[in-house]
């Protein structure tokens, strides 16, 4: 098997798993595996030489084209963990001033006065 066959099936894996979408639950297995095949088709892509045949071209075709349908799926899911992410900070600064809430020097409400 060539190498640009072996990367069209790892970027169909990667495809099929990018459709699942990132679970509500559990995110991190998903993310682990997605981190794998990411990185094994890394590797493939290093491992490319510059000599292709007229079939190899074909695939390189699909290849790309496959990668215009997963780009869009990454985007959503890097939307959604930083929205993810961006909730956890909220909470985790209300329940910091929920638990302490004099910890904070609030100036609302006040004037200084620096006249002598």
């Amino acid at each position: 098997m060539s190498h640009v066959q072996e990367l069209l099936e790892q970027t169909e894996k990667l495809y099929d798993h990018v459709q699942k979408g990132l679970p509500e639950e559990e995110p991190e297995d998903y993310l682990d595996e997605l981190n794998a095949y990411m990185d094994y088709r890394q590797k493939l892509i290093e491992r490319l030489s510059g000599d292709y045949t007229d079939e190899e071209k074909e695939l390189g075709a699909q290849l790309v084209e496959i990668n215009k349908l997963i780009q869009p799926y990454l985007d959503e899911q890097m939307k959604q963990i930083k929205s993810q992410m961006m909730k956890i900070r909220v909470k985790r600064t209300n329940n910091t001033k929920y638990s302490n809430p004099y910890q904070s020097n609030r100036a609302d409400g006040m004037f200084f006065d620096k006249r002598k």
